[in-house]
Order: structure tokens, then C-alpha cells, then sequence
């Protein structure tokens, strides 16, 4: 079985360290984590994640520049917000959520985590299916 490639970016390194166990003792998936938005940036040009999920508040680039960055990037690719703000609208708002792929707040439960990335996972191979498909199709035109 392949292993999905997960890119966890936050500066609190303890929470990196505890996303990354926490999801590669599933076993369905590989974790690389980065200490900031811009780390997170040059990792994810240089490889091709199957799921970002990035600290919203963040010294430097923060959870919306990356996002941002990131659906310029790669627009189809999956991204998760994290963050303690949740409800904080004058942090994240509307367009941010609708932007995004997913929303995890912290602190965040194990079981909320698993299923969020399993239903993004799975909606993100069902577009790309999707896409084949009708790129298939058209071409036959």
C-alpha cells in the first residue's frame, strides 16, 4: 500500500512532533513537518503532498498566506486549517473556510483528526478520478 504524504506546518514543534506520531501510527501515512509557512512553502514545492494541514496563526507567513500560496501552487491539492480561533471571525473568516478543505480545531481530537483527513482524502481521489475521466473523454472528442 501506498503511503499518503501529509506536510504538517506549525511553530509549535511539540505539536508537530504529536500530529506526526499521532498519523503515521495509522500507518496509512508518511509526515513531514515544518516550522513555518515559509518552510512549509519550499517543502511543498519540492514535493507533491497529498494533504497540507497548516497552523492558522503563525509568526511570518501565516495560515492564510500559505493557504493562499498553496491553491495558487497546486489548486487542487487538499488543505487544512488548524487552529485554536475557530470562532475568532475576525481571524478566519468565511472566505478562508471556503478556500480551505477542512477545518481542525485545537486541541484536536484524535478521532476528529482521523475521520477530517480520511473524508478529504477520499473526496480529493474521487476529483481526481473525475478529472481522468473527462480528461479521457475529451480527449476521445
Amino acid at each position: 500500500m501506498v503511503k499518503k504524504k501529509i506536510l504538517v506546518i506549525d511553530d509549535e514543534k511539540n505539536l508537530c512532533f504529536l500530529l506526526k506520531s499521532n498519523l503515521e501510527n495509522i500507518g496509512e501515512y508518511e509526515v513531514d513537518i515544518a516550522y513555518s509557512g515559509e518552510e512549509g512553502l519550499k517543502k511543498a514545492k519540492e514535493v507533491e503532498f497529498d494533504l497540507v494541514i497548516t497552523d492558522f496563526r503563525m509568526p511570518g507567513l501565516n495560515g492564510r498566506d500559505v493557504l493562499n500560496a498553496l491553491k495558487q501552487m497546486r489548486p487542487n491539492s487538499p488543505v487544512v486549517l488548524c487552529s485554536v480561533y475557530h470562532d475568532d471571525t475576525s481571524t478566519i473568516t468565511v472566505l478562508d473556510i471556503a478556500k480551505a478543505d477542512g477545518l481542525i480545531t485545537k486541541p484536536f481530537d484524535s478521532k476528529q483528526l482521523h475521520n477530517t483527513i480520511k473524508e478529504i482524502l477520499a473526496n480529493s481521489h474521487k476529483m481526481d478520478k473525475a478529472k481522468i475521466k473527462k480528461e479521457a473523454k475529451d480527449g476521445k472528442k
